[in-house]
């Protein structure tokens, strides 16, 4: 761990999860020009100020969670994330963000953001995919502990498109954006700001662009300067992930489920090693390929099933051949039946950007 990062209740390994320091600048400066003291939260949540400073240190997840929670609770409007998205700069994602300025196409930018995403935070994991058209780029949370509050999601998805308007100095627009939470109360903040439908208590969180528009050239790109940014980071996500490849299988068996079903074969090949070694390295950490797999189709198999989609639709997204072969799965796994597992949202809403 170095030594700029501080963990949860300040024990080294408390909790590995964190983010970089850039992202918590993003958030300060929001409540700031909400004219609120800054200095005394951080002072009052006990975190470091002078790890501002930089750019590349780290917070303790907790410590960002809990900071979230304070900045909405004083600012008091449901569209908080929306005005810290607007903070934005390469610097809020270091190297990161400096290799998506230099990126050729839109398309590229976001490919890099998908790659490296785990670098900015250890708690999102983006996945990006292309069909019919359309590029998605999908979000999964997991901060070890609560879920992260809606406006935490609301910046994430916020961010990428505030960003890639700033490197384009031109506007852009998604197809379609989609929040699994509820609706806000003020909710046309989100039509606005996006510029295009907005779905909530969805499936899935995620921006949906049109394919033209990510293919759009990005006037001061430099993929020479990328590729060196790209080995960068390359270097430091490999440091992070040190003694948690397991995670890594699985953040790569996230973004291949729904479209090609688990393959041994295809992440070796992402990861750029053989079998055996996929193996032996999930074996070091006292885990296997089956037991990875096992654990992310029931954890999102619960996402899904609590969100009230149809068995058939949780069946495709986990990679099963049909809702039979995955009810029988589901209850080897749980000891119940998918039916039995309470829906915790209302059925989907959505937003268009024609007024009301």
């Amino acid at each position: 761990m170095s030594q700029n990062e501080i963990s949860e209740g300040g024990m080294p390994g408390a909790n590995k999860r964190s983010a970089l320091t850039g992202w918590v600048l993003a958030i300060i400066r929001a409540m700031q020009a909400d004219g609120i003291d800054t200095d005394q939260v951080l002072f009052e949540l006990g975190m470091d100020p002078s790890l501002l400073e930089g750019g590349y240190s780290r917070y303790s997840q907790g410590q960002v969670s809990a900071l979230w929670r304070r900045a909405t609770d004083m600012t008091g409007n449901s569209h908080f994330g929306l005005q810290v998205a607007q903070q934005v700069r390469p610097a809020t994602f270091h190297v990161v963000g400096y290799s998506m300025s230099c990126s050729a196409t839109v398309l590229r930018a976001l490919q890099r953001f998908a790659k490296y995403c785990r670098l900015i935070s250890d708690s999102t994991t983006a996945t990006l995919t292309e069909a019919a058209g359309q590029v998605v780029l999908e979000f999964h949370f997991d901060t070890g502990g609560p879920p992260p509050i809606y406006q935490t999601v609301d910046t994430v998805l916020a961010s990428v498109v505030s960003f890639l308007r700033w490197i384009l100095n031109d506007g852009l627009r998604p197809e379609e954006v989609r929040f699994a939470h509820a609706e806000t109360d003020d909710a046309r903040n989100f039509v606005e700001f996006f510029g295009c439908p907005i779905i909530f208590n969805a499936a899935q969180t995620c921006l949906v662009f049109g394919k033209a528009d990510v293919d759009r050239k990005i006037l001061s790109s430099d993929e020479e300067l990328a590729s060196l940014l790209d080995n960068a980071a390359s270097r430091s996500l490999d440091e992070r992930m040190v003694g948690r490849f397991s995670i890594r299988v699985r953040d790569l068996l996230i973004a291949q489920l729904p479209h090609d079903g688990p393959s041994k074969a295809k992440i070796t090949k992402k990861l750029g090693m053989t079998e055996r070694t996929l193996l032996r390295r999930l074996k070091s950490e006292g885990t296997t390929f089956a037991d990875v797999l096992r654990q992310v189709r029931e954890e999102l198999a619960f996402q899904y099933l609590r969100r009230g989609m149809c068995l058939s639709e949780v069946a495709y997204l986990l990679g099963f051949s049909d809702d039979g072969t995955f009810s029988r799965a589901f209850k080897d796994w749980t000891g119940r039946r998918p039916s039995t597992v309470v829906v915790d949202l209302p059925p989907t809403t959505s937003l268009e950007t024609a007024s009301g």
